[in-house]
């Protein structure tokens, strides 16, 4: 009986060996450092030294320089968390069934729950490691670019589970992604699928049946700030409900299609 380690360890390989592993990490790189530009150009633009070495803030919608950081150590990590993460998890799972490697998992593998687990598991690990890098590389850019005054706000609690409240955008995104593409078993398909959940969770449509605040994104959205700001929002603690009762059951759904696929195609 082939353990539950084995098995992740067997599929992390796989995950490894497959080239869109690596250029997807570039691609969440490059784009990391070019927003992590673009908000210091901002940050530049809204902050001022004066003559006594005090630092100032001319943002009329948040004054507060420690929320500036947090924000900007947030903004670009979870702009990709949200967005690419999903695209790029379909495109490899995708691939596999357009390549073939599905049929050989199938020879490789004889119970289907282990290996369902261990598939997504691997994928969250996937999804975990690519935000941590996004956000190391969010946070180094922006300790060079910034003006040495406001660095010792990076020590803020905020600022600094800022990676860890990323990550748990990531593998949820990552995760609706992984089943839109084992549901449609091709990437157009799970590429619309997903475009058009963000679409409709970025759009306000569901505000009109007050049904918004069940999404990662909107009811989450003071979780990932670490403070609830605008009114109507939910407090941070009942934000990270939402996001772990989000967690749990993308993985809980995953692992149920992973296993029905599975014994689908045994059949």
């Amino acid at each position: 009986m082939t353990s539950l380690p084995r098995h992740l360890s067997c599929q992390l390989v796989r995950y490894c060996a497959n080239w869109q592993f690596y250029w997807s990490v570039c691609a969440v790189l490059a784009l990391t450092a070019l927003f992590a530009v673009l908000d210091v150009q901002t940050i530049s633009s809204t902050v001022s030294i004066t003559a006594n070495g005090t630092v100032q803030s001319h943002d009329a919608l948040d004054p507060n320089l420690a929320h500036i950081v947090s924000d900007a150590m947030l903004a670009s990590p979870y702009q990709t968390s949200i967005i690419l993460i999903p695209i790029i998890v379909a495109l490899i799972v995708a691939a596999g069934f357009r390549s073939g490697d599905e049929r050989q998992l199938r020879l490789l593998y004889n119970r289907p729950y282990p290996f369902a687990v261990s598939d997504v598991l691997a994928t969250v690990l996937y999804c975990i490691a690519v935000s941590l890098l996004s956000s190391l590389l969010n946070a180094a850019i922006l300790v060079v670019m910034l003006n040495p005054a406001l660095r010792p706000m990076f020590l803020t609690a905020t600022v600094i589970t800022t990676p860890l409240r990323v990550m748990a955008f990531a593998v949820v995104m990552g995760l609706i992604g992984y089943i839109a593409a084992l549901s449609t078993k091709r990437d157009v398909p799970s590429l619309a699928v997903i475009l058009l959940l963000l679409v409709v969770s970025l759009s306000g449509v569901l505000k009109v049946v007050h049904a918004d605040m069940v999404l990662p994104t909107i009811g989450g959205k003071s979780f990932a700030f670490g403070r609830d700001d605008e009114a109507g929002e939910f407090p941070v603690a009942a934000s990270a409900i939402v996001m772990t009762c989000w967690l749990v059951a993308v993985f809980t759904a995953a692992v149920m299609v992973r296993s029905r696929l599975f014994l689908k195609s045994k059949v």
